[in-house]
């Protein structure tokens, strides 16, 4: 059974505010007594309640981490954000609770902000007008990770997703690709969106039309990339190379091409986007773009307690640099005008 300040009061025959004036170092209390209480509570094996602690103060110390997805579909990136964000979290004597579904949903989200289970909330989503909306009225302090977000009043961090998917582009149409899958995934909001733009800007900066035929939207489903590798073989003039958007979308469709006997990447190249483990599991292994979630996780989490400490701090909008990571799966030599 855990010892209270009562336990210490009875023992030293002292009242329970005396007790916790002392323990609390208030300038009423003599230095005797502190020392004398302290002592107490030491030999006691005494810890104070971080419930109780954490009511007076009317924070939690804890950080909310909404991902809007069902456990089931939580990847390999949500996995290691949350890795980073927990870490980040200990790092300021800060703990992680974990929100999985419908937290876009207005009621849902005004259930979170008056339970005051947190003192903040990370959005690993893209949040609707409608949501950031009761975010602001509850007054919970908030930012969204890993997406732009064009709301004016709105905390982001996010990677350069635009740069990254122009960069991988650039160098498809530099391995001798002229047409080139897309996959989007509409749900994903600015993430599919940037990622798109980049596609398309490399694609103009080359000289090459644009084929919307090209162009697969996905929703988030096992074996995606799968289905629209097919979607895209079906195609009278098939790409020669696939750009996928994320990476698991691309070991989907490696393994579809390899099944059919398809060589990569002289038959078909395949490239992903997020540099997850899983995209160097296949042989060739996977060309991909790289974020820097550590850092990306770290910064995320001091914005945050920025917010929390004053929710009238000016927005912040952070867009980090990717690396292209060339791997087997596109680096290829052929002549500039084969298709």
């Amino acid at each position: 059974m855990s010892v209270t300040i009562d336990d210490i009061s009875r023992q030293l025959g002292i009242s329970v505010s005396t007790v916790s004036k002392a323990l609390n170092d208030y300038p009423d209390v003599s230095q005797e007594t502190r020392e004398r209480v302290k002592a107490a509570a030491l030999a006691l094996d005494y810890h104070p309640s971080s419930a109780a602690r954490n009511l007076r103060r009317g924070r939690s110390d804890k950080i909310g981490l909404l991902i809007n997805n069902p456990i089931s579909f939580i990847s390999e990136y949500i996995s290691e954000i949350m890795a980073g964000a927990a870490l980040s979290a200990e790092n300021y004597n800060q703990n992680l609770i974990l929100y999985t579904t419908a937290v876009d949903h207005p009621d849902r989200l005004k259930r979170i902000c008056r339970a005051r289970e947190v003192d903040g909330l990370m959005l690993i989503f893209q949040p609707s007008d409608e949501a950031v909306a009761v975010l602001e009225k509850e007054g919970m302090p908030f930012i969204v990770f890993g997406r732009r977000i064009e709301h004016p009043n709105v905390s982001y961090i996010a990677p350069d997703n635009q740069d990254g998917s122009y960069r991988l582009t650039t160098h498809l149409i530099e391995q001798g690709h002229q047409r080139i899958g897309f996959t989007t995934r509409p749900q994903l909001g600015t993430v599919s969106e940037d990622r798109f733009a980049g596609y398309r800007q490399a694609l103009d900066e080359a000289g090459i039309p644009f084929d919307p035929n090209l162009i697969i939207e996905t929703v988030i489903e096992p074996l995606s990339g799968r289905r629209a590798f097919e979607a895209l073989l079906k195609l009278s003039d098939p790409p020669t190379a696939l750009f996928a958007l994320y990476d698991l979308m691309a070991v989907d469709a490696a393994q579809a091409a390899q099944e059919r006997g398809m060589i990569i990447p002289d038959d078909i190249a395949i490239a992903g986007f997020d540099s997850w483990r899983a995209s160097l599991m296949t042989t060739p292994a996977i060309t991909t773009v790289q974020q820097p979630l550590q850092n990306m996780s770290q910064m995320a989490t001091d914005m945050l307690l920025r917010r929390i400490q004053d929710n009238s701090h000016p927005p912040e909008r952070h867009t980090l640099p990717v690396q292209l990571i060339v791997r087997a799966s596109t680096k290829r030599k052929i002549h500039a005008n084969n298709n």
